[in-house]
């Protein structure tokens, strides 16, 4: 790794510290919409996940393990874009995951007796008999119809972190290799030459995909408190590309 790949890990970490530092003083959160707060819970909850996933990125990353950051990735990629559409569209955001809540309980509950599972019936039965209205952003449960309203490019990235993060002939072929004396397994993971590997860029890619999160969850706090500090991290850490491009809000 050259002297500047390795300062921008070194500036990525103390981005995620940073951000960090915002969440964790972060103790009442003031929705800025009063009338209905759940968008601001739900994503808490998403935005928890993704600093999470970013930690554990990072431990991966610095016992030699940057390949196997890639389902950690897709998630924060897919919890990130969750934040997004929460702060996008608010009310009608949680109405379309609750109808998606309730289709995927249904499923539960029909393969857990189909497989003659014993389980506490009680969220289902309480998900089933829920009486939802049809929503216009339910098609945004999709997440290849969200990425594509974030961003195209998002779309594309998900799909090649998919295919590193489940099994496929992109992901086997990463460990093992042919050559004029035939096939050589492998035990590391082995890139085409000329070919970065995206986990050598995990921790970088987790700081931008929390920096994503922390400003979608931002739009639904009460005076939008992280602005300031959210535009001197990025200037920081080199991403301004990403803040400048971030504010879908305007």
């Amino acid at each position: 790794m050259n002297d500047q790949a390795i300062d921008e890990i070194e500036r990525a970490y103390r981005g995620l510290e940073r951000l960090a530092q915002l969440v964790d003083d972060l103790h009442d959160a003031v929705p800025a919409n009063a009338d209905d707060a759940r968008p601001l819970f739900v994503a808490w909850g998403m935005l928890a996940t993704v600093q999470r996933q970013s930690h554990a990125i990072v431990l991966l990353y610095r016992y030699g393990l940057s390949h196997e950051t890639a389902p950690n990735r897709r998630s924060m990629l897919e919890h990130t874009a969750q934040v997004w559409w929460l702060a996008q569209d608010g009310p009608d955001a949680v109405d379309s995951m609750n109808h998606g809540l309730q289709y995927k309980q249904r499923a539960l509950r029909r393969d857990a007796d189909a497989a003659g599972i014993s389980y506490d019936s009680t969220i289902a039965d309480a998900v089933a008999a829920a009486e939802l209205s049809p929503n216009p952003t339910q098609t945004y449960l999709n997440i290849g119809h969200l990425l594509n309203r974030i961003g195209a490019p998002l779309k594309a990235i998900y799909a090649g972190e998919s295919m590193l993060s489940h099994p496929s002939l992109t992901s086997a072929e990463r460990f093992y290799c042919t050559g004029p004396d035939g096939v050589r397994l492998l035990s590391e993971p082995r890139y085409p030459e000329g070919t970065q590997a995206p986990g050598e860029q995990a921790p970088y890619i987790a700081l931008v995909l929390l920096w994503f999160a922390m400003f979608s969850f931002n739009q639904l706090l009460a005076g939008h408190p992280w602005t300031a500090e959210l535009q001197r991290i990025a200037a920081d850490a080199g991403i301004e590309d990403v803040a400048m491009n971030a504010d879908p809000y305007e």
